[in-house]
C-alpha cells in the first residue's frame, strides 16, 4: 500500500512541476518582445553584439592557458564596450534610452557589471570565480537574446531563467 501511494505522489508532483514549467514557458513567451530600434541605431547595436561575441569566444583559450592578463583585458573591453554611447550624440542616447524597455537596460547594465567582476577575479587569479563569471555572462546573453532577439535566435524560445540546481 505504501508503494502505491509513493508512486501516486510522485506522479502527482511530476504533473504539477510539468504544468508549472509549461506555464512559465508560456508566460515568458508572452512577455518576449523584439526591440524596436531606429534604423541608424540598429547597426551599432549589432556591431556591439558582434564585438561582445568575439570577446566571449576569445575567453576560452585565455582561460584554458591561464593567461590572467588576457582574461582581464578581454573582460574590461566587454565591460566598457558601449559602442552606441561612443558613436551616438547625447540627444540620440537620450532618445534611445527612452525607447528601450527598462528590463533591457537592466539586463545590459548587469552584463557589463558581470564583465567588470570577471576582470576583477582574473586580476586576483581566481580560476573558479573566472569560470563562474563566464557562466553568468553567458547566462545573461541567453536571457537577453531569448527575450529581445527571438527572431534572430528562435531556438531560445523556451528559455527561462534557470532556477537552483537540485
Amino acid at each position: 500500500m505504501n508503494y502505491f501511494y509513493s508512486k501516486l505522489l510522485t506522479i502527482f508532483i511530476f504533473s504539477i512541476l510539468s504544468f508549472n514549467i509549461h506555464a512559465k514557458s508560456n508566460l515568458h513567451e508572452k512577455n518576449a518582445t523584439a526591440l524596436q530600434l531606429p534604423a541608424n541605431i540598429k547597426p551599432l547595436l549589432l556591431e556591439e553584439m558582434q564585438q561582445l561575441q568575439q570577446g566571449m569566444m576569445n575567453l576560452t583559450p585565455a582561460i584554458v592557458s591561464g593567461n590572467w592578463d588576457k582574461i582581464a583585458n578581454i573582460a574590461k573591453k566587454m565591460q566598457h564596450s558601449y559602442i552606441m554611447k561612443q558613436k551616438l550624440t547625447s540627444l540620440q542616447i537620450q532618445s534611445l534610452h527612452q525607447s528601450l524597455p527598462q528590463d533591457f537596460i537592466h539586463l545590459d547594465h548587469n552584463f557589463h557589471r558581470l564583465a567588470g567582476m570577471l576582470a576583477h577575479v582574473a586580476e586576483e587569479k581566481k580560476m573558479e570565480l573566472v569560470n563562474f563569471y563566464v557562466y553568468k555572462l553567458t547566462e545573461a546573453c541567453v536571457q537577453c537574446h531569448s527575450k529581445y532577439a527571438r527572431q534572430r535566435f528562435p531556438t531560445l524560445n523556451n528559455f527561462s531563467k534557470p532556477t537552483k540546481h537540485h
